[in-house]
């Protein structure tokens, strides 16, 4: 199951920062909606940011030695097989038995540092990661409670409390992970506050668990949220219409949808597609269809 984890771990950090995305074309929205839709547009944006800040946050509280599966987020030791980067060690990692004559409970500290610490993602990251682990996060029913002290990424406060629980059983690799009364704040005083659920399940590949290529992945979320950009605030919730679906032998989602439905305003879908191997997905806003491309 380790190896298994380590590869499904890896895989996430690309899964999920595909929700930053670029439209190749503005002027495809229905006449006199524009604001309407730009707001709705707005709202998804806040959701992807917080699924990239807090899917950082998970990463590396599951690839922490000692006591996560090992070898993602800061800890990701890059090779053929694993997409991603080396990243920089310019930060302190501290663990402490909460009860010394126990190895569990552990409290683990990553401290990036006041003046922030660049990783080869180019990510800089500065302050604290405080993790609780119940156990060993590869053993079924481990919990890890993750909270912050002055913990920032690119500038950006991130605030909240993270939490995620290996639900596997013999013949299938399950975590469950929760975002309560995240907080995301910009330096100009916009934010963005979020709460999310999120179950990530290995679907195929699990009888050969030494060859990632056959791998593959869904991911099903749901979640709910409120931006404020300047004098302008919205609120939605994100719901899984069909799971989607993430292969280990392609750097994209192939498939599945998403439903955001911002109160007050009209719903946007984003659809990956029917299975192809591409950066392309549609996405609808008020029976309106544009293409985007998936960064």
């Amino acid at each position: 199951m380790k190896q298994s984890g380590q590869q499904l771990l890896t895989v996430l950090a690309l899964s999920l920062t595909l929700w930053s995305c670029s439209k190749n074309d503005d002027n495809n929205e229905p006449g006199g909606e524009s604001e309407s839709v730009l707001m709705t547009r707005t709202t998804m944006e806040a959701d992807a940011e917080g699924e990239v800040l807090y899917d950082d946050v998970f990463n590396n509280v599951m690839g922490t030695p000692g006591a996560g599966i090992g070898g993602t987020g800061v800890f990701q030791v890059n090779t053929e097989n694993s997409p991603g980067t080396l990243q920089t060690t310019c930060f302190t990692l501290t663990a402490e038995k909460i009860n010394p004559a126990d190895s569990f409970p552990l409290r683990v500290t990553l401290d990036f540092g006041a003046s922030g610490c660049t990783g080869k993602d180019g990510r800089v990251r500065k302050g604290k990661i405080i993790t609780v682990y119940t156990n060993w996060l590869f053993i079924s029913g481990a919990v890890a409670e993750t909270s912050f002290d002055g913990y920032y990424v690119n500038d950006t406060k991130v605030e909240g409390a993270h939490r995620i629980q290996n639900n596997s059983i013999s013949d299938k690799l399950t975590f469950e992970t929760r975002v309560t009364n995240g907080k995301l704040t910009r330096p100009s005083g916009d934010y963005t506050q979020w709460n999310r659920t999120r179950v990530i399940s290995q679907t195929d590949g699990w009888g050969t668990p030494w060859v990632a290529g056959d791998d593959v992945f869904t991911i099903v979320g749901n979640g709910e949220g409120t931006v404020v950009r300047g004098d302008k605030t919205a609120s939605w919730t994100s719901t899984n219409l069909e799971p989607l679906v993430k292969k280990f032998n392609c750097k994209w989602i192939v498939q599945g949808k998403q439903k955001f439905q911002r109160n007050g305003g009209p719903e946007g879908v984003l659809d990956f597609g029917n299975g192809d191997c591409d950066n392309k997905a549609g996405l609808t806003v008020n029976g309106n269809t544009i293409e985007i491309t998936l960064k």
